[in-house]
């Protein structure tokens, strides 16, 4: 979420055709111009064996593509989704899960696709889990996915966990933050990824560059 809110686009001034001169848009006047289509998918699988076998699993995606606006993300383009999946025993364990984000709206459309897998195997106790967390936003000048890729397996050298976060932005403006972490905890292998993705149809400032320039910043208080 915040790599997300470090990308900050640049507002233009824009004609209104039965105005006679320009001036920025209203937000309600913004909200009528998004346009696009959104779309969210994710899956979740635990695999145990030996004993004292325990799992769980739960995944979930939501959209809206529609002309009106959800109480809780007021963007009429937005896409969620996420999963989760653990597994523990005496045995082999594997948690894996998977989810998809794209967005489209007028600046060229963002798209992530996040997947991860933790797996351990041998006869002492074992725990593995895997999650992913996605989210896509079109506005009347960006579109935009982020989200998180995570897995952990405990313990053993035969623990492995692995992620994966392939991102795409088209438009004549796009850029992309990612970060990685390891896990310090000894014994335990734990591998996370962060990613925000944005296309935009207008320059894209990040906030050093706005401090280096000095000026005013012309960004709209609704985005």
């Amino acid at each position: 979420m915040l790599l997300a809110l470090t990308l900050l686009t640049g507002c233009e001034t824009v004609t209104v055709s039965n105005s006679g001169r320009a001036r920025i848009l209203t937000d309600g006047e913004m909200n009528q111009v998004t346009a696009g289509a959104a779309a969210a998918v994710s899956d979740a699988a635990a695999h145990v064996l030996g004993t004292k076998a325990q799992t769980s699993v739960s995944a979930n995606a939501r959209t809206n593509s529609s002309n009106s606006l959800t109480a809780d993300v007021p963007f009429r383009n937005n896409a969620a989704a996420g999963a989760t999946a653990s597994g523990s025993s005496s045995g082999f364990v594997q948690a894996d899960v998977s989810s998809k984000i794209f967005v489209n709206g007028a600046n060229g459309g963002a798209r992530i696709n996040a997947a991860a897998v933790g797996t351990v195997g041998g006869n002492n106790p074992s725990l593995a889990q895997a999650s992913t967390q996605t989210y896509g936003i079109s506005t009347s000048r960006t579109d935009l996915a982020f989200g998180s890729v995570s897995a952990t397996a405990c313990c053993g050298s035969a623990a492995t966990a692995q992620v994966k976060a392939d991102s795409w932005a088209g438009g004549p403006y796009s850029t992309e933050l990612r970060g990685a972490a390891m896990s310090d905890v000894a014994g335990q292998v734990q591998s996370r990824v962060d990613v925000a993705v944005v296309s935009s149809g207008l320059p894209i400032l990040d906030p050093a560059q706005l401090l280096v320039t000095g000026g005013p910043a012309r960004i709209s208080p609704k985005y």
